[in-house]
């Protein structure tokens, strides 16, 4: 049973560190950042065989990748997956009900301990099947909070900082107390008959929000198990003869029956009318609380700061099968096979004498030695101030065997390589290298530092477009930002054991047979980027696209004579930079929906952030600190974010960029506004129980995130909520009159538009006599149009080509002519469009060449691409470049374009 570990993704501006362990049957995932799955697809993987996740930290680091991969491993095939983490680990993941779920993925949610006790005498698995043991340390930073449960002579930290809500912990050694689903008090506890299904369903004044303990814990698993439905089917069972057989495994077709017949209905589907305009729908569901828009029980974690370790144990390996023994031994036939499966056996042999005697034969007495148990480690010390917490959990009864210094002493288990994901200031510390070194030195040490790591490319693809464009105009496609030189050398670090590399995506240590870490050529291969970069050599283009580059260039600087001396309009200095274009999931040149808009002198605007938002950002403005422009300057002149709707692909990078914002040093000295929908506010401040991402009650803040309704700006006036906080009307009203001084607008309003869910597009009216209308997902919209009249610039989506006109409305999208008419009949000077099918990773042929029909005003028309930086007065120009890099990606096809694009094609029949 052969085995490895592959480094999926490393630390980088794009990823964080995404470990896999694969056998032949399964794969086992440690952490899902940002990006993890875009990675994957960059690297020509995938997550057929994925079996389990387990994650170390619950914050944006390891967790922002989360639903992506839920819903890409679920696109594959049905199936049920195991997921793994810290308490908080039922709170994640039921905060993503509004955007995340799936009928062919069921989930197995277990937290772990968070709590060590120095009297554990054997470790307690978290995690068991055929291939692998897991088991999981607390990492807690010193000294740690004692829980109710134990001595405080018995853990191995005091308490510093406690929850002011002490609640008791399950032993280690014994699966916790659930509340039964259809109870709504714990398991044993007498009934009163009512379930929190019932409740929820009956009672108009439940609030899950008052739930606590293992109500609230139940809550959450109910929600979940409304989020993912997939239960695996049956065995078939078969006749034969008289007797019933039952057959190996169900057939696809009665799994997608099975998964047809479950009750999930997605929450936001709405039934829709024909004659409203709007797409059919379905309908929607009261009884599903994966759909309901009250928050979640309180999550208050017990011990701030955590994180969690895992210890892998691979299978055990008998011994090699001595045939010759076996025939000395008279085990022929059946009694043979049996022994090999190590069984023991007794017959009858001759004695010699003529005679017959008893003879047992045990497995050992025809088997070689065993091989010794392979045991991989993944560590996450956030801090120096985790490390006595982990290395104290070694000098346990229950873990004190797992890390042994001399070679002769691994008789039976050996730790074949660590993973180490460590915070600033952990490497170099003495403590940490005397724990490293107390393994034994033919461990191998996998080290993710970001003080001692490189900054390459993931996404190597866009960075070889981009850097083929750059030679078309860099002033629109600007070099991306990078470094494949570590702040310092791992190297330089004295006193490390003698097998210590630093973590580089693709790198692959097999566990057995046993080798030494090594990078995957066929991955590598796939990287054409760093490999141009690394050469001397100028980057070359083929004949037709230097013809095309040229041709390009003569059509612009000639305009760019005719436009001479012509006054500047109202808006022309408006920077939009296109963060990502595409649909539904990134690809690999394209990531999900996000545009940043500088207004000059008064500050940035971010329009939907899909998952990766942070990265792209890292990549256009770099993190050199000596750079004035860098990306830390852009967050800090980021004055509002509006997302449109809770579509994933619209939000799921908005934490990302709220946590690094709390990062900024110094603070920001002036709030962010939020303006979005109620269920995107409502995911975020669930989320926030977790990290703490600067979101503010009022609008009393000088530096937090205030959060705007965006309904309550809506140009109908409905929106009449006088709820308390953030939900009230006048509060998001009152916010957005110091939102539109902040940022010089004379005005701010939304406007509902057409799509599957609420979905709003935004228009903004400047002082200065400019206006940007933003569609984000809809069908052709006539309130859209009326609100955003005689807009500068507007940015809309057009998903499908001319010819998926059906297919658009049943998705309630926008065909490329369908937005370029809302733009002509909105006598919009300037159209971006955006927002492009996921099926096509790259520029699809038809959208080369965007068309209006039946109209009588023609306005600027333009495809958004990624890392683009377009200034509105300057937006022409990508109309006069289209040719030209389309003929780009046509010369950077390869097998890879291919593959991913029929990958998508098959993944997203359904988006």
């Amino acid at each position: 049973m052969n085995w490895s570990t592959s480094v999926y993704t490393t630390l980088s501006s794009d990823t964080e560190p995404s470990i896999v362990i694969t056998f032949d049957s399964a794969k086992y995932i440690f952490n899902a950042g940002e990006n993890t799955t875009r990675a994957v697809m960059q690297s020509g993987r995938g997550w057929k065989k994925v079996k389990a996740l387990f994650m170390t930290q619950l914050g944006t680091q390891r967790s922002s990748g989360v639903p992506g991969l839920f819903m890409s491993v679920a696109d594959g095939s049905p199936r049920v997956m195991d997921v793994v983490g810290p308490k908080g680990l039922l709170h994640l993941i039921a905060s993503m009900r509004l955007h995340t779920f799936r009928k062919t993925l069921g989930l197995k949610v277990e937290e772990v301990p968070s709590v060590l006790t120095a009297s554990q005498q054997e470790p307690v698995p978290v995690f068991k099947d055929e291939n692998i043991t897991v088991f999981s340390i607390p990492v807690v930073p010193s000294p740690q909070p004692v829980e109710e449960t134990s001595s405080k002579d018995d853990v191995l930290w005091d308490a510093p900082e406690r929850s002011s809500k002490r609640k008791r912990s399950r032993s280690p050694d014994s699966p916790s107390k659930r509340i039964s689903l259809d109870s709504s008090v714990p398991a044993g506890a007498p009934q009163n008959g009512s379930s929190l299904m019932d409740r929820y369903r009956n009672d108009p004044q439940f609030d899950p929000y008052t739930l606590e303990g293992d109500e609230a814990d139940a809550w959450r698993r109910l929600i979940i198990d409304h989020m993912f439905t997939w239960v695996e089917p049956p065995p078939k069972t078969v006749k034969k003869g008289k007797q019933k057989q039952v057959a190996g495994g169900a057939s696809s077709g009665s799994q997608d029956a099975a998964a047809a017949s479950l009750p999930q209905v997605p929450h936001w589907a709405e039934d829709a009318l024909r004659s409203q305009g709007k797409p059919p729908g379905r309908g929607r569901r009261s009884s599903t609380p994966a759909g309901s828009i009250k928050q979640l029980p309180k999550f208050t974690p017990s011990i701030r700061g955590a994180a969690t370790s895992y210890i892998i144990v691979g299978p055990r390996v008998r011994g090699k099968f001595n045939a010759e023994r076996a025939a000395e031994l008279g085990l022929f036939g059946p009694r043979r096979g049996q022994v090999a499966r190590g069984e023991t056996v007794t017959f009858m042999v001759d004695d010699g004498s003529g005679g017959k005697i008893e003879r047992t034969v045990r497995p050992e007495d025809c088997l070689g030695e065993n091989e010794s148990t392979k045991i991989v480690m993944v560590l996450d010390v956030p801090s120096p101030s985790h490390i006595d917490s982990l290395t104290s959990a070694f000098d346990t009864p229950a873990y004190s065997s797992f890390r042994v210094k001399k070679v002769d002493e691994q008789k039976d288990q050996v730790v074949h390589i660590i993973h180490h994901i460590l915070g600033p200031g952990v490497l170099e510390d003495e403590r940490y290298k005397l724990f490293m070194n107390g393994f034994s030195s033919e461990t191998q040490h996998v080290v993710s530092s970001a003080d001692h790591s490189p900054d390459p490319l993931t996404f190597t693809s866009a960075g070889l477009s981009q850097l083929r464009l750059n030679q078309l105009d860099p002033n629109m496609f600007p070099l991306l930002h990078y470094n494949t030189t570590p702040q310092k050398e791992l190297a330089l670090v004295p006193s490390l054991p003698p097998l210590t590399s630093f973590m580089e995506s693709h790198a692959v240590v097999d566990v057995r047979p046993p080798r030494l870490l090594a990078t995957d050529p066929l991955l590598a291969a796939r990287d054409r980027f760093h490999p141009v970069v690394a050469s001397e050599m100028p980057l070359e283009l083929s004949s037709e696209t230097r013809e095309k580059f040229s041709k390009a260039q003569r059509v612009v600087s000639s305009r760019m004579a005719e436009l001479a001396g012509r006054p500047p309009k109202p808006g022309d200095e408006l920077v939009v930079i296109s963060l990502g274009t595409n649909s539904a999931i990134s690809s690999r040149y394209r990531n999900v929906s996000g545009h940043l808009v500088q207004i000059p002198d008064w500050g940035n605007v971010l329009l939907d952030a899909g998952e990766g938002t942070w990265g792209q950002m890292t990549r256009c403005f770099g993190m050199d600190p000596a750079n004035p422009s860098n990306v830390w300057h852009a967050l800090r002149g980021l004055k509002c974010v509006f997302v449109s709707h809770a579509h994933a692909d619209h939000h799921i990078g908005l934490a990302k960029i709220l946590a690094m914002r709390k990062k900024l040093d110094p603070p920001p000295s002036e709030p962010l506004y939020l303006v979005t929908t109620m269920q995107v506010h409502l995911c975020l401040r669930e989320f926030a129980e977790l990290e703490d991402l600067g979101l503010s009650e009022s609008t009393e803040t000088s530096n937090g995130v205030i959060p705007i309704l965006s309904e309550a700006l809506n140009v109908k006036q409905i929106y009449k909520s006088k709820e308390p906080g953030w939900k009230n009307v006048d509060h998001s009203r009152e916010a957005a009159k110091m939102l539109c001084d902040a940022l010089g607008l004379a005005q701010l309003n939304t406007v509902d538009v057409a799509h599957r869910t609420k979905a709003l597009g935004s228009i903004m009216t400047h002082r200065d006599g400019w206006r940007l209308v933003y569609s984000g997902d809809t069908m052709p919209c006539e309130a859209l149009v009326q609100a955003g009249q005689n807009a500068t610039l507007l940015i809309h989506e057009a998903t499908m080509g001319n010819d998926q006109e059906d297919m658009a409305f049943a998705k309630a999208h926008s065909t490329v002519s369908q937005a370029i008419n809302v733009g002509a009949r909105m006598r919009a000077e300037n159209v971006l469009l955006t927002h492009f099918s996921s099926r096509y990773p790259t520029v699809p042929r038809y959208f080369a060449s965007p068309r209006g029909d039946g109209i009588d005003f023609r306005p600027n028309v333009a495809l958004a691409m990624d890392h683009a930086r377009v200034r509105v007065g300057d937006l022409w120009k990508m109309s006069a470049y289209l040719r030209a890099v389309e003929q780009s990606f046509w010369d950077m096809a390869d097998e890879a374009d291919v593959e991913e694009e029929a990958a998508m094609m098959q993944a997203n029949l359904a988006q």
